[in-house]
């Protein structure tokens, strides 16, 4: 092991992006070559060079650049510098106390959003929930909560345009669950969404492909903790979940 090591950069989106992408990889490819030698090399970012890990995955700088862009990057300098990880005063992942993480959340979940969304959902009828794979779960709670005989409610990967595009023409209500929504300026559907379908953003901010559309943006940014870990991030979002469903319950 390496005297500069640092333990942070395994917390680090790359780190993160790249096991997830090896985790949902149904088949050996040249990228999963790839994603495990990013793994494997992980120490030597970011002055690791295109061509120094292209041999050592023994495949070629432009396998590398395609791999950077199916994973969400635009080119391989910026998929090597994303492995600056969250810092802030917790150790990272202290669970000797569950409990207390749970308190800690509850004092920055934005309750007034939670309940001014749960409302306007009340009057909607055919809802379309996008996710991703990390999401889902919390997705589920809002499908389960929200399904009924006169609520019909629809799950999509956000990575399934041709999908929504499909359901846009059926919902009257969209609802969007997203850490950052980096990725939707690259999603063609997120500027197709119509002008009388209800738009609900749970994010840590508003991306700009859909400012001004936006009916109802429940923040997640205000919990400091919120990009320490995947288990931090989400519990925090679940909780969210959580308080939307317990409101709409209580309204209904």
């Amino acid at each position: 092991m390496k005297g500069n090591y640092k333990p942070n950069i395994f917390h680090s989106p790359l780190y993160v992006k790249v096991s997830e992408y090896l985790f949902h990889s149904s088949k050996a490819t040249v990228f999963t070559r790839i994603a495990a030698g990013i793994i494997e090399k992980i120490e030597e970012f970011p002055h690791i060079n295109i061509e120094v890990l292209a041999l050592y995955c023994t495949t070629t700088p432009s396998s590398i650049t395609k791999f950077c862009k199916i994973i969400g990057y635009d080119s391989f300098s910026e998929l090597r510098n994303n492995i600056t990880h969250y810092n802030n005063s917790k150790t990272y992942l202290t669970l000797s106390d569950e409990r207390e993480i749970i308190n800690d959340i509850y004092k920055y979940l934005p309750i007034e959003k939670c309940e001014q969304m749960a409302k306007l959902m009340v009057n909607e009828n055919k809802i379309l929930i996008i996710t991703n794979d990390f999401t889902f779960n919390i997705a589920n709670i809002f499908r389960e909560t929200l399904s009924s005989v006169t609520r019909t409610v629809y799950l999509a990967n956000r990575q399934n345009d041709e999908l929504i595009h499909s359901l846009y023409g059926i919902v009257d209500c969209v609802v969007i669950l997203t850490f950052n929504g980096d990725w939707m300026k690259k999603k063609r559907w997120c500027s197709l969404i119509p002008d009388n379908t209800s738009l609900f953003l749970i994010s840590t901010r508003i991306p700009s492909i859909i400012a001004g559309q936006t009916d109802i943006w429940v923040p997640i940014n205000g919990y400091p903790d919120l990009m320490t870990s995947n288990y931090h991030s989400h519990k925090f979002m679940e909780s969210v979940a959580y308080i939307i469903v317990k409101k709409f319950i209580e309204i209904t």
